[in-house]
């Protein structure tokens, strides 16, 4: 069985998929995974461009956001205009040729990858959207804006036009857990909770991260009594900046703690050295390695962050600078796992909250339990892949 993966060449959109990919691989599946330039050769399974050369999501956000007003924040338009508009036509090609030249059985695409979804549908092939966030009401609409774009191309498997967004995949791949992709009641987010159109199946999500240099000696060595809290420190790779990384990293060391301080970017790290004893910074790290290593986690809200966090049981302080980091951390805080410092919030926010979270007794501690321990009863990748295996195996589908 041939089965092909598809994601936006961005680490938050494309290492959600490998745990899945890599199950599916070790099934005995022919697996190739559609990404940019970028992770060529980078992932444990195969890779092939599925974007444009040398081409980066973080310049569409820069395009996206030169298209709206000045002044005003994203609105549910800005999803269409990135995804569809300024993303697709990096990737549609590129992807659309792997696409018609391996044929294969089952196309798993990372559900902002508007492009893959085209090009699986293009030949009518079984189509599995990945969750990377919750299915509110802008993915009807960014689906919507694709069909009358690329609609005329589009096939269901058995070879009839798609002609609604309920068509243009054949099962969605819950990976974002319930606490995430529902809102309290109450909540002024209420409206955007995820229902997505499709049979869905729930997954649970497993944090992947490239091998990387050797987890700091400072934060493998032995405790002692005295030590300062170790925090892991990341902006991501799409909204972060030395600017903003070292003020958090400032205001973390303030609160006593000994920060391994992330740039997500080789060309930030000379711009983030730190005079700061306690501030270690570096390019990038094996986050799955340094997160069982460290107390806290302070960040911007990325689902792949929070759900790594959550999957080692710590409590996070969340510093939301776009997309659906916001979300994510309101989300936290309603399961009493987390506290958000916001953009405009006064100095000093950061290093209260870091000061209240790093406590033993701080009740975020046992909500981030409670969420580790919600994750471990969904079902694994390995459990999913095979179940899909079972439905779309050419054999099966005979």
């Amino acid at each position: 069985m041939r089965v092909l993966f598809a994601a936006l060449p961005a680490h938050g959109h494309t290492y959600p998929l490998v745990p899945l990919a890599a199950a599916f691989q070790d099934l005995g599946a022919d697996v190739l995974f559609a990404t940019g330039s970028q992770f060529d050769g980078r992932l444990p399974v195969p890779t092939t461009l599925g974007a444009e050369p040398g081409w980066r999501f973080a310049d569409a956000h820069a395009e996206a956001f030169a298209t709206m007003p000045k002044g005003r924040p994203p609105s549910d338009d800005f999803a269409r205009v990135l995804f569809v508009d300024v993303a697709s036509p990096h990737l549609l090609e590129p992807t659309c040729a792997v696409v018609d030249q391996w044929r294969p059985d089952l196309v798993v695409v990372e559900q902002t990858d508007v492009a893959g979804v085209v090009a699986a549908r293009q030949i009518g092939a079984p189509t599995a959207l990945f969750s990377v966030v919750g299915w509110g009401p802008r993915w009807d609409g960014v689906y919507a804006a694709a069909l009358s774009r690329w609609g005329a191309r589009m096939r269901g498997t058995d070879g009839s036009p798609v002609s609604s967004v309920a068509e243009v995949a054949d099962v969605y791949l819950e990976a974002h857990p319930v606490f995430l992709r529902e809102a309290g009641e109450g909540s002024h987010d209420a409206a955007f909770g995820s229902h997505p159109p499709f049979p869905t199946l729930e997954l649970a999500p497993r944090a992947w991260s490239e091998p990387g240099p050797p987890v700091p000696d400072w934060l493998t060595g032995e405790r002692r009594p005295g030590d300062p809290p170790r925090v892991l420190l990341t902006l991501g790779t799409v909204f972060g900046n030395s600017e903003k990384l070292l003020a958090v990293a400032d205001e973390v060391a303030a609160a006593g703690c000994e920060v391994l301080a992330v740039t997500g970017r080789s060309d930030l790290a000379e711009e983030v050295a730190h005079e700061h004893p306690a501030v270690h910074v570096e390019p990038f790290v094996d986050q799955v390695s340094v997160l069982g290593h460290v107390d806290l986690v302070v960040h911007h809200g990325g689902s792949g962050t929070v759900l790594g966090a959550v999957q080692h049981g710590l409590p996070q302080v969340v510093v939301p600078q776009g997309a659906d980091q916001f979300w994510n951390g309101n989300r936290l805080v309603e399961q009493g796992a987390a506290r958000v410092v916001l953009p405009g919030d006064p100095p000093g926010s950061v290093r209260e909250a870091v000061t209240a979270l790093v406590d033993p007794a701080a009740p975020e501690r046992a909500g981030a339990q409670r969420l580790r321990d919600h994750l471990r009863e969904l079902p694994e990748p390995a459990a999913v892949a095979a179940e899909l295996m079972r439905g779309w195996a050419p054999d099966a589908r005979a």
